[in-house]
């Protein structure tokens, strides 16, 4: 469930059908916008989380929301493959 406070909250709500005929509630992402951002590179390992990476630059595991906007080509954050380069922005 998507809270009022969530950032998702402006976000649209579609249902899709799998392809076993299943369907569920998505979230329709926005189109991205430009984002200017002093980042670091940083390449991913296979046992690295998105909790414990943004816990290392941010010292706050929710704050992984920061890097996954500067990256909109990975849509699913829990599987991304070691060796994938991430771009993380400085915490400023």
């Amino acid at each position: 469930m998507i809270g009022s406070t969530s950032r998702y909250a402006a976000n649209a709500i579609e249902i899709v059908t799998d392809e076993d005929g299943e369907s569920r509630r998505v979230i329709v992402p926005a189109a991205p916008e430009e984002i200017r951002a002093r980042i670091i590179k940083y390449r991913w390992s296979d046992q690295d989380r998105v909790d414990s990476v943004a816990y290392q630059y941010y010292q706050d595991p929710t704050q992984w929301w920061r890097f996954a906007d500067v990256n909109p080509e990975i849509l699913d954050w829990t599987d991304v493959k070691p060796g994938t380069i991430v771009r993380i922005p400085y915490a400023d």
